[in-house]
């Protein structure tokens, strides 16, 4: 029986195959098997994904092979993924491709045990952690956020979070006393440092966060840092005198600024606490105010205490118009740029707004009063916080009888004093 074979140009299509036929493709394919292949190694341009311009090609999946002007080969590591809609790249270059494929290895297992964000953030800095703080928390202080700036404008910001050592946070405390900063202000600087790494430590940035902390306890222990000084700076009647006049008569001046400085006299308050009491933590019956967030070592969040309220604080607030949520609806901002620009005018020097508080709680302890009764209008927790106001060097009240006292309350007629 002959095989009938139909042939087309450029194609050969066998209707029909014969044994002979059939061990002629037998032999073909076995001679095609015998063929030598290709040393893998070689860098013969077979792989059909080599780019048009010749210099790079990919020897498997992840891996790019790159051929440098100079001919010298190295090897690009490209993982991508997809995480809730955006891609997720991990790059890296070796020049061997053994160490490529190590690489890749360790690199998968990492987010197939980690997850693909907790991989990613690996590479994070010290500044991406900062920045990432600063638009969460709008609302911290003028010297957080300038603390946090210097930081992160520092060689200190460009330190990877997952590397960062106890020696890091030392050295960067070195640097700082060695711009003859006093071991307080650095001692200020790292706290909000570390509460900043300890905050982006919870949200996904791989933080040694106990480095950290115990760096910071080696550094208080080793007299590194420093408590800020305790001031002993009280303002004369004749100061608060002449800055009271000055502000009753500047006409430009829109806020209550005199019921304000008299009211954290006698209410022992901190200017931003002042401008955070809400009338419907007033209670007036009890003479009490809630004091949301107060200042606190550890925690300030959450921290609310109810502190009692002097005859002369109540009046002050029962003088103020209720035309919203807020007691002094005013940022600390405007009243403190208001109070410095009185004070420089009248060249009083170091006296700061913080010094009326300190003045209030002295008041109550030349009044006589016992230390229970000052830390319930203070707000102190601990009484050793007191134990500085406690040794007074005078008796009675060196505000009895004062104008403004009044006067700040609405109480008496400027024109007759």
């Amino acid at each position: 029986m002959s095989a009938t074979i139909i042939t087309f140009p450029g194609l050969h299509t066998a209707t029909c195959l014969g044994t002979s036929a059939k061990n002629l493709v037998s032999d073909t394919r076995a001679a095609d098997n015998n063929k030598p292949r290709p040393d893998s190694s070689s860098h013969a341009p077979t792989d059909r994904r080599r780019k048009k311009d010749g210099k790079s090609r990919s020897v498997e999946p992840n891996i790019q092979e790159i051929r440098g002007e100079n001919g010298k080969l190295s090897y690009r590591v490209q993982i991508r993924k997809f995480v809730s809609g955006r891609s997720i790249s991990f790059t890296k270059t070796f020049s061997k491709l053994s160490m490529a494929r190590k690489w890749k290895k360790r690199k998968i297992a990492e987010i197939e045990i980690d997850g693909v964000e907790a991989v990613s953030r690996s590479g994070d800095t010290v500044a991406d952690a900062i920045t990432a703080r600063l638009a969460k928390h709008k609302s911290l202080g003028r010297s957080a956020k300038q603390q946090l700036g210097w930081v992160k404008a520092s060689g200190f910001g460009k330190k990877k979070l997952n590397g960062l050592s106890l020696d890091d946070l030392t050295d960067l405390a070195d640097e700082m006393l060695g711009e003859e900063r006093q071991p307080q202000t650095v001692a200020g600087y790292l706290t909000i440092l570390v509460n900043t790494l300890h905050w982006a430590s919870k949200r996904g940035f791989s933080v040694p966060i106990a480095a950290m902390k115990e760096a910071m306890e080696h550094m208080w222990e080793d007299e590194i840092l420093a408590r800020s000084e305790e001031r002993d700076r009280r303002p004369t009647i004749d100061e608060l005198n002449k800055i009271l006049d000055a502000v009753v008569e500047n006409k430009r001046q829109k806020i209550p600024l005199v019921k304000i400085i008299v009211f954290a006299i006698f209410s022992c308050r901190r200017l931003g606490e002042i401008c955070r009491i809400r009338w419907e933590d007033l209670r007036i019956e009890k003479k009490q105010i809630l004091v949301r967030d107060m200042k606190h070592p550890k925690k300030k969040k959450g921290n609310d205490v109810w502190c009692d309220l002097t005859d002369e604080a109540l009046a002050i607030i029962l003088s103020m118009p209720r035309e919203g949520d807020l007691i002094f609806p005013f940022k600390t901002t405007s009243v403190g740029t208001a109070w410095r620009r009185h004070r420089d005018r009248l060249g009083i020097n170091d006296l700061r707004f913080h010094d009326l508080r300190h003045e209030g709680i002295t008041r109550l302890f030349e009044m006589g009063k016992p230390a229970a009764f000052v830390a319930n209008h203070s707000g102190h927790k601990n009484g050793g916080c007191l134990f500085r106001y406690e040794h007074v060097e005078q008796e009675g009240d060196r505000f009895l009888d004062w104008p403004w006292t009044l006067r700040a309350a609405d109480q008496a007629d400027p024109d007759k004093m």
